[in-house]
């Protein structure tokens, strides 16, 4: 049997349909009704068989309960995790992404999985000063530059690459910024979606990133999953677009014409002072922080083609 970890978030349930349609006998963990009930929705919406998946329920902070789901599995796609980059769920991001992923890991080599998938994000990846665009082989730079969020998914890696070292065959995936409709509201497209549609200008920075398709990263689970490839890492990235770009693409197939402004590194330095004055004040949250802004404003450039190198077949989908 498979199992799916995260089967209720925006990679997990598109992953759990697809695995689905091709019959395969699935366990999917989940957290919550509620959102096992946001994964009928979805499968409804999209005209899925709901009823041959095996639910289980667990988080994978829950050690007793992970041994019960892993009852009768082979095969593992770790998609659970958590992203935040407000610097109050340091502490969640650690016990989710790095101490989630070492139980995983674990219960992998101890039940003898033949297969770990575990999709991580082009966060974890290091960064050259002298190269032109990040692979597959750039080193970790523990920097003041880099968010909790990137260094716990780091860390996680870690844990995988030591399962690898014990023996565990495993895969780990690097997707850019994910795009594609979903149920959920908290994807990235529909976050973009949310600022071109609520707000009364379209707002950007100057910053560029690596994107790609939810289908890509389905399709390239999968096959990973099915082929001898293991003990490597793929970046999966479509290509590489500034936001602008991204707000306009978006703009067209929402056929909304608004305005275009670029915000400025200083005027969030300014947001910055109030949202570190209201967090004090225990108000809300603090979620700016200078590596954050830093990350809104960097122009990376990453390289999604070792992908194709191992599976030639395989073609990126347009963004």
């Amino acid at each position: 049997m498979i199992l799916i970890t995260g089967s209720t978030g925006f990679v997990g349930m598109n992953l759990l349909k697809k695995l689905s349609e091709n019959k395969n006998q699935i366990v999917a963990m989940y957290r919550s009704e509620e959102k096992k009930k946001l994964v009928e929705y979805f499968f409804n919406d999209t005209g899925s068989n709901f009823e041959n998946i095996i639910w289980r329920k667990s988080n994978i902070n829950d050690f007793v309960g992970l041994n019960e789901v892993f009852i009768g599995i082979t095969k593992v796609y770790h998609c659970a995790g958590f992203i935040s980059f407000s610097i109050d769920d340091n502490h969640k991001l650690y016990e989710i992404n790095k101490r989630g992923t070492e139980n995983i890991v674990n219960l992998c080599i101890e039940k003898k999985i033949s297969k770990l998938v575990y999709i991580s994000s082009i966060s974890a990846l290091g960064e050259e000063v002298n190269k032109l665009s990040i692979d597959e082989n750039s080193i970790w730079n523990n920097s003041n530059e880099q968010t909790f969020y990137s260094y716990s998914k780091y860390l996680a890696e870690l844990e995988v690459w030591r399962g690898i070292e014990e023996g565990l065959k495993a895969v780990i995936i690097n997707p850019g910024i994910i795009m594609g409709k979903c149920i959920r509201k908290d994807t990235p497209q529909s976050k973009f979606e949310k600022i071109i549609i609520e707000l009364p200008v379209c707002l950007y920075t100057n910053g560029k990133s690596g994107f790609v398709n939810i289908s890509d990263v389905v399709e390239i689970s999968t096959k990973l999953m099915k082929s001898d490839i293991s003990n490597e890492r793929f970046i999966l990235v479509s290509k590489n677009y500034d936001y602008k770009t991204i707000i306009k693409k978006l703009k067209n197939s929402l056929k909304i014409s608004k305005p275009e402004i670029s915000i400025k590194k200083e005027f969030l330095y300014i947001i910055l002072f109030f949202d570190f004055i209201f967090s004090s004040l225990r108000l809300k949250k603090k979620y700016l922080s200078f590596n954050l802004i830093i990350t809104m404003f960097s122009r990376k450039i990453y390289n999604g083609n070792k992908i194709i190198k191992f599976l030639p077949y395989f073609k990126y989908d347009k963004i």
